[in-house]
């Protein structure tokens, strides 16, 4: 069960948020912290065609992607995020990425396993 945050930053209540995650247990967890913070869930996407088809429904307030989904990386659903100047760290656990991933430029990685006060504390800077 992720941590409950006490207070979460009050801005953040009704948020939507777009989560892209092929580990089933680990974007239960990040959903479970981004609702308790009082934000609103979009997915979790656990592939890049899914999450695109998400984007085009309804553009997010910002997004948690994970670089690596079955071994397709992300950087579509990155590129389309900066098309339409949504926000978005990464959740993962590579710790270097490759040169020439333009998209990546200046992300925060909140690393795995997510802690989830920081999960909070890092979106609600990106939305102030």
């Amino acid at each position: 069960m992720p941590t409950l945050i006490l207070k979460p930053p009050s801005h953040l209540m009704g948020r939507s948020v777009l989560l892209v995650e092929d580990e089933m247990m680990i974007a239960w967890d990040i959903e479970q912290t981004l609702t308790h913070a009082g934000m609103r869930v979009l997915g979790p996407a656990s592939s890049v065609s899914r999450a695109l088809r998400l984007i085009e429904g309804e553009v997010p307030d910002a997004a948690i992607l994970d670089l690596n989904l079955r071994g397709e990386l992300v950087t579509p659903v990155a590129r389309r995020l900066r098309e339409l100047e949504v926000p978005f760290v990464l959740a993962t656990a590579y710790n270097h990425l490759r040169s020439g991933e333009l998209e990546f430029d200046g992300v925060e990685n909140l690393g795995k396993p997510v802690a989830s006060e920081r999960c909070v504390a890092v979106l609600g800077e990106m939305l102030a």
